[in-house]
């Protein structure tokens, strides 16, 4: 009997791996997705990239990836004299070499800076430390990375501007002087503001958001597009109504969205209770995502559920992403497949 079981573990994982490795199977979100103007992604860590069965994975299961945390600040530049390209490289060999579009996060952020980030002072020197964090990232990847989040996290809740070292030494123009520096180094690039919380039409976030895009699409500052980060949990209100109005509205000023970050964890002692209003969400999620024409990528904060953020950060929380700990694809999966592929 032992044997038995044992052989069709086997043959399960065998499935699975079979599945991850299919390089644009018809059961795949990604290709389902990318054929209606959507690159469906992960957000990778160093890890995934040195495992093969992972790197299988996502050549069949991914049209875009951005690395978790390699490219931020304190990963990337420690210190004033070491740059740490490795893990960066890495990550975009693999995807050009895939065919899968790169993603960079993030060129500024408030948190994970080094000391001497975080030290800054004056304006000449925050000026010069952006000028140079820009000019050096961008020009060393410029046509292999489409896609940068120029800033993350710039607002409160209330929507005023987040308390940063940027917004100390430079003031609130320091976000439009990173997209226009960002678009001088490579004008291809496609430019992005990221946020969480900001999904909602009529959150304080989400206008404070909106009024600034608005604002520099008016005045010429060359921004591509918003990412919505969309860590969303099961026990949370959910109004589709008010993202689809916010896209929208993106829409009319020519914006692109991202949904950058998404997962949706849900309290690991509701499981059977909620299961069903995280799938719900899921679900509208990729509806929205391919029938609002100026949404343009969909990634999914990690690979599965065995490297997901959520159970540290989260307490009580977990089952947040569409592979198991197993790396094999859920239920939900093959339903946003489905909702992908319909026309």
């Amino acid at each position: 009997m032992k044997r038995i079981l044992a052989f069709a573990v086997k043959i399960a994982a065998l499935c699975a791996l079979c599945f991850c490795a299919s390089s644009c199977g018809k059961k795949t979100i990604a290709c389902a997705a990318e054929k209606r103007g959507v690159d469906f992604g992960f957000a990778v860590s160093v890890t995934d990239l040195l495992n093969a069965n992972t790197q299988k994975l996502l050549t069949g299961q991914a049209k875009i990836l951005v690395a978790e945390n390699c490219m931020k600040s304190s990963q990337l530049r420690p210190n004033k004299t070491f740059w740490n390209w490795s893990d960066p490289e890495n990550l975009v060999k693999f995807a050009n070499q895939n065919k899968i579009v790169a993603k960079w996060h993030t060129l500024f952020w408030h948190e994970m800076n080094p000391p001497f980030i975080n030290s800054l002072k004056t304006k000449e020197e925050a000026e010069q430390m952006m000028d140079e964090h820009i000019t050096t990232v961008m020009q060393k990847f410029k046509g292999r990375i489409r896609d940068y989040d120029v800033v993350n996290e710039m607002f409160n809740e209330d929507g005023s501007l987040r308390d940063t070292v940027w917004l100390r030494t430079l003031g609130p123009g320091y976000l439009e002087r990173a997209i226009r520096k960002a678009h001088e180094v490579d004008p291809a690039a496609h430019l992005f503001l990221n946020e969480y919380n900001n999904e909602a039409k009529g959150y304080a976030k989400a206008d404070a958001m909106y009024n600034l895009v608005k604002d520099f699409v008016e005045r010429g500052v060359p921004i591509y597009g918003v990412g919505m980060q969309l860590h969303l949990a099961a026990d949370l209100p959910y109004d589709e109504e008010a993202i689809r109005q916010n896209i929208r509205r993106y829409a009319d000023l020519g914006i692109k969205i991202c949904f950058s970050e998404v997962d949706v964890r849900i309290p690991l002692s509701r499981l059977e209770e909620l299961e069903p209003k995280q799938k719900e969400i899921w679900k509208s999620l990729m509806t929205l995502a391919v029938e609002e024409p100026n949404v343009e990528s969909f990634i999914v904060w990690g690979v599965s559920d065995k490297n997901s953020w959520i159970p540290a950060w989260k307490p009580g929380y977990g089952n947040a992403l569409l592979f198991d700990k197993n790396f094999k694809p859920k239920p939900i999966y093959f339903e946003l497949a489905q909702i992908a592929a319909r026309r």
